[in-house]
């Protein structure tokens, strides 16, 4: 079987090589050995988009990884991009621009039929607003959050300090969850938890790669980041 050594490698590396590998290949089966988690999470949710499914991993050690990706065949008729339903867009280009969505077989009608809404994206860098006074700041990131629910908000992107957000319990947690009750996907980068040794202690959102950050950033119609 092939194996595909991304040891070492940084984010989004690990997930560039899996996907040039399918892309140029299209190997039936192959293993992908990696050295982190984040980068389980973001190969095993690209395999899942891209007709493939990690069968197995195995832990080799206690940082060592390898996953084993194998090729399932889809019958499900006119494939569209699986954009939340209620994020539907109409431009068909779209489609050829992030190759990550997840395949699930609705027509192209159905998809036109839900309403458009515009993607606003919002990207938190830190886990607290502005320069000044902390404390200030973690009152004024609290009611920020708290204040999203009126806008309509496609995604929010939490890199660096603002992964902690998604690791703390307290009023901010509380947001994100109904946030996330309201359908906005909540994206978590996988190196920034890794950094700050949070990987464990994640409690909402989906772990990602710098490539899904790119891509859903050149998607937006508009990013906010305060």
């Amino acid at each position: 079987m092939q194996k595909l050594d991304c040891k070492g490698l940084a984010c989004p590396e690990p997930v560039l090589r899996t996907r040039e590998l399918i892309e140029k290949q299209n190997p039936p089966e192959f293993a992908v050995i990696v050295d982190n988690q984040p980068a389980v999470e973001n190969i095993t949710r690209y395999a899942n988009n891209n007709g493939y499914v990690v069968s197995k991993v195995d832990k080799k050690g206690d940082s060592l990884f390898e996953l084993f990706l194998e090729q399932v065949d889809s019958t499900m008729p006119d494939p569209v991009p699986g954009f939340e339903k209620t994020h539907f867009l109409k431009d068909t280009e779209i489609f050829n621009k992030n190759p990550m969505f997840l395949k699930n077989g609705e027509s192209y009608a159905d998809y036109l039929s839900y309403d458009n809404k515009n993607k606003t994206v919002v990207l938190l860098a830190t886990d607290r607003l502005g320069h000044g006074d902390d404390e200030l700041g973690t009152k004024l990131m609290e009611n920020f959050l708290a204040t999203l629910p009126e806008m309509n908000v496609w995604q929010i992107i939490m890199v660096n300090g603002g992964v902690r957000l998604a690791a703390q319990e307290g009023k901010n947690l509380e947001n994100l969850k109904k946030l996330a009750a309201q359908g906005v996907k909540i994206n978590v980068c996988g190196t920034c938890l890794s950094h700050f040794g949070l990987v464990e202690q994640k409690k909402i959102g989906e772990t990602t790669n710098m490539l899904d950050i790119v891509t859903t950033l050149d998607l937006a119609d508009k990013v906010i980041r305060p």
